[in-house]
């Protein structure tokens, strides 16, 4: 019964209610109607992108000049991770150090969901003032990027693949490449590691192990009472939907299986008390991977205070574990190092 529980710190969470309000009425309404065997609409709300809830929110395709002068951000551009059937674009912005001294090296920061890469700017700005340049991504379905589907990390990660490629053509990749996430973004970082030998280090806050999970998790928490009507089957059934949907496999959105497929050092965050992505999915995605991976538990930390890291304990342990692991050492050293 921790100070720092998620009820409590949910007031702090730097979104507009109305992002919240439209993805959690579409799930009430899909896990209610999933108790009728409804699987569609419950797919519906569980493979939505907030985009695709709240489609007036994109309002514009980047940031206006001034605004990224005074959010420090050094520079935007969009990056086309689409096909023919499917244009879409993400939205990329850099943070630089202030020194002229070159980066210790690039660390993608993945924000979560319902959320977009301007929430994720305090966590950038301390990597910057750390020596190391940050790039916030919008990811699909988010803030100023295209896409209306969640894929719960499977195309995401395709995306950042193109995103990368992209920061390469433009030499902005110096040094080694990090990633650092919080819970959607953690869970992409780790499939984005196990799909690019490009990646040498992440950090991921408060990840979720599977899809099928996460899901009953996360509905139950924000939905109580709701969520209980409804049996795992019907949740599982609307699992199943989201990926027709969505056009994914949602068998493949399982970070365990991703974890143990990379040699990067992924070390895991995870609050204590933790009701939305319970630490179970921490425990469980170590366990996957105990020689190349580190857990670190934060007591009475619910999922939103390992967002906003009231403490600095997560700047902390991110600040540690990327020096030793992705600025100062050429080769992988022991991931309890």
């Amino acid at each position: 019964m921790g100070c720092c529980r998620d009820p409590l710190w949910a007031p702090l969470m730097p979104l507009p209610p109305r992002r919240l309000l439209w993805p959690r009425a579409g799930l009430a309404c899909g896990l209610l109607l999933g108790t009728t065997g409804c699987a569609d609409l419950l797919g519906t709300a569980i493979s939505s992108a907030p985009n695709r809830w709240i489609p007036w929110q994109k309002t514009a395709s980047r940031t206006h000049p001034g605004v990224r002068r005074v959010l420090g951000i050094d520079q935007e551009f969009r990056v086309d991770v689409g096909t023919s059937d499917e244009p879409l674009e993400l939205l990329v912005q850099i943070v630089d150090p202030a020194d002229a001294a070159p980066p210790h090296g690039t660390v993608l920061v993945l924000h979560g969901v319902v959320s977009s890469g301007r929430a994720m700017l305090p966590h950038a700005r301390r990597l910057a003032q750390q020596g190391y340049r940050a790039v916030l991504v919008d990811l699909r379905g988010h803030g100023k990027s295209d896409g209306q589907y969640l894929t719960y990390g499977v195309r995401e990660s395709d995306d950042l693949m193109r995103v990368i490629d992209a920061l390469e053509s433009r030499r902005l990749t110096a040094g080694r490449l990090g990633v650092l996430g919080v819970s959607y973004g953690a869970t992409t970082a780790i499939h984005l590691a196990g799909k690019d030998s490009r990646i040498d280090s992440v950090v991921a806050v408060a990840p979720f192990s599977t899809m099928r999970d996460v899901v009953p998790d996360f509905g139950r928490t924000v939905l109580p009472g709701v969520g209980s009507l409804v049996s795992d089957q019907a949740l599982d059934a609307g699992v199943d939907e989201a990926g027709r949907q969505g056009d994914f496999d949602p068998n493949l959105a399982d970070a365990c299986a991703a974890i143990q497929k990379t040699q990067a050092r992924v070390l895991v965050i995870h609050g204590e008390e933790d009701w939305m992505v319970p630490t179970y999915h921490g425990k469980r995605l170590h366990e996957a991977a105990p020689d190349h991976s580190q857990l670190v538990l934060l007591p009475w930390t619910g999922h939103l205070a390992a967002w906003l890291d009231p403490f600095g304990q997560v700047g902390e342990e991110t600040h540690r574990w990327f020096d030793s692991h992705l600025a100062s050492s050429p080769t992988r050293p022991n991931a309890e190092d």
